[in-house]
């Protein structure tokens, strides 16, 4: 399990900054953009807390309610960078 939270923080790691490239270029669209970033802010955040969580109790529920929380979040935060 750990090497998946890993994986994610990685993930959000390489899209993150794969959206700061992305804005430097000189015909960046804003939706690629707040996509890229929506996805690093999101696996990043929720790998420490789907970590958090399992450690605590670990159900299959849990990593229901992590995951359903992470996608609320990651479309609110893509929806907030687009304006």
């Amino acid at each position: 399990m750990p090497n998946l939270l890993m994986l994610a923080s990685g993930v959000g790691l390489v899209a993150a900054t794969a959206g700061l490239w992305v804005q430097g270029q000189p015909r960046a669209d804003h939706r690629f953009f707040a996509g890229l970033i929506s996805i690093g802010v999101t696996s990043s955040l929720f790998s420490v807390v789907a970590w958090a969580a399992i450690s605590i109790a670990p159900l299959p529920i849990t990593w229901v309610l992590v995951d359903t929380l992470a996608l609320l979040f990651a479309l609110r935060l893509y929806r907030e960078l687009q304006h």
